[in-house]
């Protein structure tokens, strides 16, 4: 079996006033004798969380950072003051200058920590397909599908020399449960359809259980059909999966989504525990 407890994402728990709910995400997974922590969260919230929820952050066997974006790894640098072995895993440039020009000059969304040696040494770079026994690294998903066209304000490179992201370092997480597989993004900024067809090139014939996390579809950027084509085009990928978003699917395209997928759908929010 696995748990998956969501430690850090923008939606407050409906009863929980001790959570702390910021924009970002973080889930921690429970894979029986084995514990994944996949994102770190907005700086402040994974602490606070974890000793809330109960987790020990100190006995997380592995982890994975799904793109150097501050709201996904703000809380780094505290898990790596709480725990002193896991290996963080992450894609190639993750540390590098990250910058948003969304709301005017740009502004500085990278990873709110200096790679000092010691940090380096629990680094470990995603290359390559890295097969697990429980779970599933993918590196960044090729694709013809389009990309999320919020990326267009997302840029990468040091003053001077900036560019626009083309979001390279991002990883996927897939778990394999009981009963199939299950995807966890951050923030699917290569695009939910391109992850979807990695997944599928990598397992064909594997049931799939559930997709977890962001698909980054902005009220004002995606149009209700654009995201309801991507909702059918998912839906056909994966027809038994769970489709459960949040932090980066806005109200709006998030509604849509629950259209297509109807009682398959569910929203995130920090505090919620799944079991597959």
């Amino acid at each position: 079996m696995i748990t998956l407890t969501v430690v850090a994402e923008n939606s407050p728990h409906p009863d929980r006033t001790d959570l702390v709910a910021d924009h970002g995400f973080a889930a921690l997974a429970e894979l029986d004798d084995q514990t994944l922590l996949y994102d770190f969260g907005p700086e402040g919230s994974l602490t606070a969380n974890a000793h809330a929820l109960g987790i020990d952050l100190a006995s997380v066997d592995v982890a994975v950072l799904s793109h150097g974006h501050h709201d996904h790894a703000g809380g780094l640098g505290a898990f790596l003051s709480a725990n002193d072995h896991a290996t963080v895993y992450h894609g190639r440039g993750a540390f590098h200058p990250r910058w948003s020009i969304s709301g005017g000059p740009p502004k500085e969304i990278g990873v709110p920590l200096i790679p000092t040696e010691d940090v380096v040494a629990r680094l470990r770079a995603v290359d390559l397909l890295d097969d697990r026994d429980k779970y599933v690294l993918l590196p960044a998903a090729p694709g013809y599908h389009p990309k999320p066209k919020g990326n267009g304000a997302l840029l990468t490179g040091s003053a001077g020399a900036r560019l626009q992201d083309d979001f390279t370092d991002e990883v996927t997480v897939v778990l394999r449960g009981p009963d199939g597989l299950v995807v966890l993004t951050g923030c699917s900024h290569r695009g939910i359809l391109n992850i979807a067809e990695q997944v599928r090139t990598y397992c064909p014939d594997c049931p799939v259980s559930a997709v977890i996390g962001g698909f980054h579809l902005r009220d004002g950027q995606e149009s209700e059909d654009e995201v309801g084509r991507i909702g059918e085009a998912l839906d056909d990928k994966f027809p038994d999966a769970r489709i459960i978003t949040g932090h980066c699917t806005d109200k709006h395209a998030a509604g849509v989504i629950h259209e297509v997928f109807g009682d398959r759908y569910e929203g995130l929010h920090v505090g919620k525990v799944m079991e597959f």
